[in-house]
């Protein structure tokens, strides 16, 4: 009985027999004799690797016959370096990417088995080691098995030589092997062991290889248990060995790569990566003359969007840590040359292309259809010739790493347009002709509107688009048809409010709209238009807007007579006729409802050319200065005492800083854009609608400025002004800029005004308001005009 442990024992193979009785595993049946052996796992995996196509180990002894496997021999020194290194790089470098991965086996069937039809020739010495060590086992014919039996001795078998590899199949495992049924015995080959009842079961198959059974515990010889040691032994130094290749291999790139001719090989990625990217700078910055036809055109590689991209190339290479046999034959055997990659952007590639075929080739032209005034128009396709983006880009592509004049030859080739004179026909058929073959109505709730194909065809377009011409809505045109159709209907809600008609105030009544999204009747547009006469309405889901203001709130206002009236005076100055003229005209017309607030700046707006105001001169920290909107500030003061007498609610305002006589003492403001305003609130309960117009000044005269409002009275307003106090002495400035306009001093000084309340008719006082002012003193200014601008006005205000 054998002393070995458990775990080093191999089973004896199961036996199966075949249905119909025959042996299929000896020597006659299928011209093949089976036994089953064991051999190292690497060592399978070498073979199997061989027969895949994988090429012999250089290393391999010159007395060795190509492609064949050297086997280690039972009783052989374990520690033999030299078939130690051999057994790894056969078994490592040898391996396929066509094999499968084995899963993990448990230690108990952690045996090796080849079910074989061919004989190996190993050298001398391993078969005479494998007599002397197994003297149980029978040798093979000529002595050419040095593999060891498992279970019985090896029948006498003809030579298979010439037999495939691809006839030897794995497994791992224990196996059964196919033996014959006892029907006939005098049917089988020499060596039938009599007394074996081998198992039958039907519907059994001759299978490919040998089939794995439940283990059974069986003894092993000696010569068995040597090769198991043997082979255990070398698969220890085989996996040691090929860990060796993988720490020297590590995450370094194959010996002997290069991109573009620059040699990166036994470098990591991240060394060889900016390597290349500092190589290849450059590069970018070199113009290439691409020649097509006859010209010549230079061409930027960053205008084609042209780059080197060097992370993605040396991801090719794939240098990280692999266990990958393939991986790590390459890398002990070079890399060789790597394409490296180029980008491209398409884009800017056919900008490029437009570029080079504008020199060199003659452009084609989409064909296309267009609706005008409700006639059809078409345009058709004309082929052209030039260079195909295609091409363009792999040409360039090619010279964008070479060193010194870069030169990219790309031949001319029709250029077809993408719209032939197919998809032209198809969209006047299917959508051109029936659109202008009538009028569509268009249904707001009850209120129809129709549009004829005159006004609508301009909102039909044909775009191009993958080869054909695609029909669609043009938003903007369609847009502008339905405000011209819709415009008695009002598309928007008008307001009611009060105008000045013929000198008396009148209502202007509410009109209600229709809203509705745009998008809704897009979504639907171009069925309406392509539709059978009768066909040609579509409901366009909307609402009745309602106006903010009802004319009912209107005539509620009581905006009926005038409550206050103030008119000031100006010397003329065609800036004051231009700028005062504006703001009265802006301001005209403006009716607050009750509770609203009035803001000068907020209707006026900035002044600017734009707005139709000019320069002309103001006050800027006590010295008059030019600037657009001069002269504004009479229309503040003016509209400040229209509001003061109708007995408004002053808001915001501020005076002048220095006193200008023209204007009533304490009781005027001025105004700055746009931190300045005037601003006052409507806080009776009836409308106010401001009327406001400017009388211009000439050379012969003062123009004048009036201020109106109009409401319902309810207050008489009368004002007292009190005496100058709290004097300021004035001094003096010397300005050389030329912005500037000589004056003489005048001292400052502060004054209250009061305005009184009273009920209209009954002559009883009800409130009174406290206004003070001060005034800064008017410095005596020496100004001189260094520009040569002509002298400003004498009267700048």
């Amino acid at each position: 009985m054998s002393t070995e442990p458990e775990a080093f024992k191999a089973p004896e193979p199961a036996k199966r027999t075949h249905a119909a009785g025959s042996n299929a595993g000896h020597a006659g049946a299928d011209d093949a004799a089976i036994e089953t052996i064991m051999i190292p796992q690497i060592e399978i995996d070498a073979r199997v690797a061989e027969s895949a196509g994988a090429k012999p180990v250089a290393n391999v002894p010159d007395d060795e016959p190509a492609g064949e496997t050297r086997i280690v021999a039972p009783g052989q020194n374990l520690l033999d370096e030299d078939l130690a290194e051999e057994t790894l790089l056969r078994s490592t470098m040898l391996r396929s990417e066509l094999l499968p991965k084995r899963a993990e086996l448990p230690k108990e069937d952690n045996f090796l088995f080849v079910s074989k039809n061919r004989k190996f020739a190993p050298e001398p010495d391993a078969a005479d080691a494998a007599q002397d060590v197994a003297p149980d086992v029978a040798p093979a014919a000529n002595g050419a098995d040095t593999e060891v039996a498992l279970y019985r001795p090896v029948q006498e078998m003809p030579d298979f030589d010439d037999e495939p590899l691809e006839a030897t199949v794995m497994g791992v495992g224990q196996f059964a092997v196919d033996e014959p049924a006892p029907a006939d015995h005098s049917s089988f080959e020499p060596g039938y062991e009599p007394g074996y009842e081998p198992r039958y079961e039907p519907g059994f198959e001759h299978p490919d290889y040998a089939q794995p059974v439940a283990a059974e515990g069986k003894p092993l010889g000696t010569g068995t248990k040597v090769a198991v040691a043997v082979a255990g032994g070398i698969a220890i130094l085989a996996f040691a060995g090929w860990g060796a290749a993988y720490a020297v291999a590590g995450n370094k790139i194959a010996d002997g790569t290069k991109v573009a001719g620059v040699d990166i090989g036994g470098m990591t990625a991240a060394e060889a990566t900016p390597l290349l990217e500092e190589k290849f700078a450059p590069a970018h910055s070199q113009p290439i003359n691409v020649t097509a036809g006859e010209s010549t055109t230079e061409v930027n590689p960053a205008d084609a969007g042209l780059s080197f991209d060097a992370e993605a190339t040396i991801e090719k290479i794939d240098a990280g840590h692999s266990w990958s046999p393939v991986k790590l034959w390459k890398h002990f055997t070079g890399g060789g040359e790597v394409a490296p990659v180029i980008k491209a952007d398409d884009k800017l590639i056919a900008k490029v292309a437009a570029k080079v075929n504008k020199r060199a080739g003659t452009p084609f032209k989409d064909g296309d259809v267009v609706i005008k005034k409700g006639k059809i128009k078409t345009t058709q396709p004309v082929a052209g010739e030039g260079v195909s983006d295609d091409a363009l880009r792999t040409a360039l592509a090619g010279q964008l790493l070479v060193e010194g004049d870069r030169k990219a030859d790309v031949p001319l080739e029709e250029l077809t347009p993408d719209v032939d004179e197919a998809d032209v026909r198809e969209a006047v058929e299917k959508v051109a002709t029936p659109a202008v073959s009538g009028p569509i109505t268009l249904k707001f709730e009850k209120t129809p509107v129709e549009l004829s194909p005159k006004e609508f065809g301009d909102a039909i377009r044909f775009d191009p688009k993958d080869g054909e011409l695609q029909a669609a809505v043009a938003s903007s045109k369609l847009k502008k048809v339905l405000k011209k159709a819709l415009a008695d209907d009002a598309a928007k809600p008008v307001d009611a409010t009060v105008e000045m008609v013929n000198g008396a105030p009148k209502v202007i009544p509410a009109k209600p709209g229709v809203t509705f999204n745009q998008k809704d009747l897009e979504a639907v547009f171009l069925d309406v238009v392509t539709a059978p006469a009768g066909d040609r309405v579509v409901e366009v889901k909307s609402k009745v807007a309602k106006p903010k203001v009802t004319t009912e709130e209107a005539k509620a206002w009581g905006i009926k007579e005038m409550v206050s009236t103030f008119t000031t005076n100006f010397p003329y100055a065609e800036y004051r006729n231009v700028n005062i003229g504006r703001a009265a005209e802006l301001v005209n017309g403006t009716v607050l409802a009750p509770g609203d607030t009035f803001s000068l700046n907020g209707i006026v707006g900035e002044r600017t050319a734009a707005n139709g105001f000019t320069k002309g001169w103001m006050i800027q920290n006590g010295v008059f200065r030019e600037d657009y909107g001069g002269g504004v500030s009479q229309m503040a003061t003016t509209t400040f005492n229209a509001m003061f007498f109708a007995g408004l609610q002053d808001v915001e305002h501020k005076a002048h800083s220095l006193y200008i006589d023209r204007y009533p003492i304490g009781r005027e403001a001025t105004v700055a854009w746009p931190s300045l305003d005037l601003k006052f609130k409507n806080n009776t309960k009836y409308g106010v609608l401001i009327r406001s117009w400017v009388n211009p000044a000439s050379a012969s005269g003062q123009g004048s400025v009036t201020v109106e409002m109009w409401s319902t009275k309810i207050w008489d307003i009368k004002t007292r002004t009190g005496e100058r106090y709290d004097f300021k002495s004035p001094g003096k400035q010397k300005i050389t800029d030329g912005n500037c306009e000589n004056t003489v001093g005048a001292p400052g000084f502060s004054i209250n005004v009061w305005r009184d309340f009273y009920n209209p008719g009954s002559g009883s006082k009800v409130n009174t308001q406290t206004f003070k002012t001060t005034y800064i003193p008017q410095d005596e200014v020496e100004c001189t005009d260094e520009s040569e601008k002509p002298p400003p006005p004498a009267d700048p205000n």
